[in-house]
């Protein structure tokens, strides 16, 4: 492949190529591209001008490069409702996916982590670390907080086949509601881009969420990292009422594009 005169760069011209393939599904999402050589044979380009083209290519975010797993086109985004009564599955099922999660780990510990809410519980906490799925694809990393004088033997009854809602009606609570939502970006840590299959420039949203039910009784808190690429946050703003100003700050609801 040689760059003709007048026409852009031959990495612009692979990455608007293989850009067109990708838009028109001929590479279909979750796809595993072609191997670097393979792509280099193909256009008959070195390996500095592929990875130009495959650095804007993720840039864009229609690839997802994951260290030591190859190069995929980025799977369909979830479109994912934030409200008063946000549930992960219905989310998840509503877009015709299978909702899944994998528990990592369940310890106690004192409190919660940082500042923001360390008065919300008191006592020790059940602290739970997972990975929730849509079909195979993983989209959350999270890690949520249960107050152990509401859940006493939690570690003995959570298990991967429970949502949050399952678990909470073994403890009787019936229904529940999501009272603050906190959503803020960042890079994640190299942990983070392990467990969630992603490159480490590919930025993350932050969701801290804290539950409670329907007497205003705080019964779950947790912080959630999803990459930016696979999820878009839509707020129903009808949810908020005319709370504090000190409420409203700490709610920070919002519309968030996560893919832009």
């Amino acid at each position: 492949m040689r760059r003709e005169k007048g026409k852009p760069a031959l990495w612009r011209q692979i990455e608007d190529e293989l850009a067109s393939e990708i838009v028109d599904k001929q590479l279909e999402p979750g796809l595993r591209m072609p191997t670097e050589p393979e792509l280099m044979a193909r256009f008959g380009v070195g390996r500095h001008t592929l990875r130009q083209a495959m650095a804007g290519l993720e840039a864009k975010g229609l690839i997802r490069i994951e260290q030591g797993r190859g190069t995929f086109v980025t799977d369909s985004v979830i479109h994912y409702n934030i409200s008063a009564r946000t549930r992960f599955s219905q989310n998840v099922i509503g877009q015709g996916k299978e909702p899944s999660i994998r528990i990592l780990g369940i310890e106690q510990c004192d409190s919660l982590p940082g500042r923001q809410f360390a008065d919300v519980f008191e006592g020790p906490l059940y602290h739970v670390r997972n990975l929730s799925y849509a079909d195979d694809i993983v989209i959350c990393l999270c890690d949520a907080y249960f107050p152990k004088a509401l859940f006493p033997n939690l570690d003995q009854v959570h298990d991967d086949t429970k949502t949050t809602t399952e678990l909470f009606r073994i403890y009787g609570i019936s229904d529940y509601v999501r009272d603050v939502t906190r959503i803020r970006s960042r890079l994640p840590t190299g942990e983070e881009a392990r467990k969630l299959e992603l490159a480490k420039s590919q930025p993350v949203l932050v969701l801290q969420k804290l539950d409670t039910d329907v007497e205003g009784r705080a019964i779950s808190f947790s912080e959630a990292v999803w990459p930016a690429d696979r999820v878009d946050f839509i707020v129903d703003t009808r949810a908020v009422g005319s709370g504090s100003a000190d409420q409203l700050d700490h709610a920070m609801l919002s519309k968030s594009r996560a893919a832009e």
